[in-house]
């Protein structure tokens, strides 16, 4: 029911060619991996022209002069819901088959990030998913009311619509140990849902390894040549 395609955003087209040890242990790894999956990579115009494409006017001119990453954010929301299939960030090492998190049942991957929140990096899920269209929703909401913040438009908003969803009422991220078993317990009574506990970097739902020594410093590295700023602003 999960479409095999993979929902890639960077700056060039190319970033799967290339001979970087983050794609050689990333995404390249996993493009080499699944050669059933199709596998898309949007530019910045893209999600520009996607954004217009599937926006009422009035909230793409809310995003239109805002950051790339902050676009994504809600970019990887549409493209899941409207089209399926996984959105995946380019700095996630990999090397497990996508086609051992899916069965004919599966509508849903959803990992969470220890006991913190929803693993915003990796979205899975068949097209038209409710929960993924009610974070859309809150997500435009937000922007009209005036909020800014990328950090609560994105990765919080993401918990607290999937939360609302799951168990009734907003769950902050950092919720705790109890509060986050709580809705693991709800979801794993969901039989079309699968749930992973991520332990980023080198413990997550698409990688179990040690073959990558210093991640940090393969993404500043790579960030640094490709002349991108970091999300975060740090780097």
């Amino acid at each position: 029911m999960i479409p095999k395609k993979v929902h890639i955003t960077w700056k060039t087209k190319d970033i799967l060619e290339s001979d970087h040890p983050l794609v050689t242990y990333g995404i390249g790894r996993l493009h080499k991996m699944n050669p059933d999956w199709t596998f898309e990579v949007s530019d910045d115009a893209d999600i520009d022209n996607y954004l217009k494409a599937f926006l009422p006017s009035a909230d793409f001119n809310l995003i239109k002069d805002n950051k790339m990453p902050h676009k994504s954010d809600l970019w990887r929301l549409l493209k899941i819901y409207n089209e399926g299939g996984l959105y995946i960030d380019i700095d996630k090492l990999c090397n497990v088959s996508l086609n051992d998190l899916v069965d004919d049942g599966t509508m849903w991957v959803l990992p969470f990030c220890r006991d913190y929140d929803f693993s915003q990096d990796f979205i899975m899920s068949e097209p038209e998913n409710p929960v993924i269209a009610g974070t859309i929703r809150l997500f435009l909401q937000r922007k009209r009311e005036g909020i800014t913040n990328d950090y609560f438009l994105g990765a919080q908003t993401y918990m607290h619509a999937i939360t609302m969803a799951i168990v009734g009422r907003v769950v902050n991220t950092d919720p705790g140990v109890e509060a986050m078993e709580e809705i693991r317990s709800v979801l794993k009574t969901m039989p079309f849902v699968k749930i992973y506990r991520e332990d980023p970097p080198y413990n997550t739902i698409v990688y179990n390894g040690n073959d990558v020594a210093d991640l940090e410093s393969l993404k500043r590295d790579f960030y640094a040549k490709a002349g991108v700023k970091h999300w975060t602003g740090e780097w």
